[in-house]
């Protein structure tokens, strides 16, 4: 499980409707950041990148759990240093956890 449901629980004052709203804000933000991702990727912008996966990793810090959050965190610095493609197969994998964090946050924002 990728969801920090405590955590949420916790920021939201275990209020449904705001855990559920939030849950909606992340689901509809979400194509777009890896969109943005995957540009930045494609231009072979080091900076690019990092501040996309900055931006993924803000938005994470509500709902992802801490180790998922900090494999985040290594992902934006290895962005300015790693071999690109490598990187990429590390983005990628990341990728397949963060459909299974959207899948329990699309759970949480039915109610």
């Amino acid at each position: 499980m990728i969801l920090d449901e405590a955590r949420l629980r916790e920021i939201t004052r275990n209020k449904p409707a705001l855990m559920a709203t939030l849950a909606k804000l992340f689901l509809d933000e979400f194509p777009s950041m890896v969109d943005g991702i995957e540009e930045c990727y494609r231009t072979a912008d080091r900076q690019a990148v990092s501040h996309a996966v900055h931006r993924m990793k803000s938005a994470l810090g509500n709902f992802a759990t801490r180790e998922f959050y900090d494999a985040f965190a290594t992902l934006e610095s290895s962005a300015m240093t790693q071999d690109l493609d490598a990187w990429h197969l590390d983005w990628q994998r990341k990728r397949e956890k963060l459909d299974q964090l959207c899948q329990e946050l699309g759970q949480l924002a039915e109610g």
